[in-house]
C-alpha cells in the first residue's frame, strides 16, 4: 500500500515537473521596427525575445533584446477576446509614444500587460 502510494506520489511529481519545463522553454521572437514603450521603459526598435519568467509562473514575462542589452519583468492577466492568427504583439499608440498593450501566443492564447504605476 505505501509502496503505490509513493509511486503515484512520484509519478505525479514527475509529470509536473515535465510539464513545467516543457513549459519554460518556450520563447517568442518578434522583430518591433519602431521604438516602444514597456513599465515606462522605452526600447528602441529591433529583435526581442518574450519568455516566461522564472520568478513566479506564467502571468510574469521577461522581454529582452536580442541586439540591445534591454530587459525587463513585466506581470500579466489573459488577455479577452481572440487574437490574430499568429503570435503577434499588439500595441497602442498614445500621442507619439507605442505601448506594449498584449502579447498573442495564438487566436486563443494571449496576455494583456498589466500597468505598472
Amino acid at each position: 500500500m505505501r509502496s503505490a502510494l509513493l509511486q503515484t506520489v512520484m509519478l505525479g511529481a514527475a509529470f509536473l515537473l515535465g510539464s513545467g519545463t516543457a513549459r519554460a522553454a518556450e520563447i517568442l521572437e518578434f522583430n518591433v521596427p519602431f521604438p516602444f514603450v514597456v513599465n515606462h521603459e522605452t526600447f528602441p526598435a529591433g529583435h526581442y525575445a518574450i519568455e516566461e519568467g522564472a520568478v513566479s509562473g506564467p502571468s510574469v514575462l521577461l522581454i529582452r533584446g536580442m541586439s540591445t542589452p534591454q530587459s525587463t519583468f513585466i506581470t500579466t492577466h489573459t488577455a479577452s477576446g481572440l487574437g490574430p492568427r499568429h503570435p503577434t504583439l499588439e500595441f497602442a499608440h498614445r500621442e507619439n509614444q507605442y505601448l506594449l498593450k498584449n502579447i498573442w501566443e495564438s487566436p486563443k492564447e494571449g496576455q494583456s500587460i498589466t500597468i505598472q504605476r
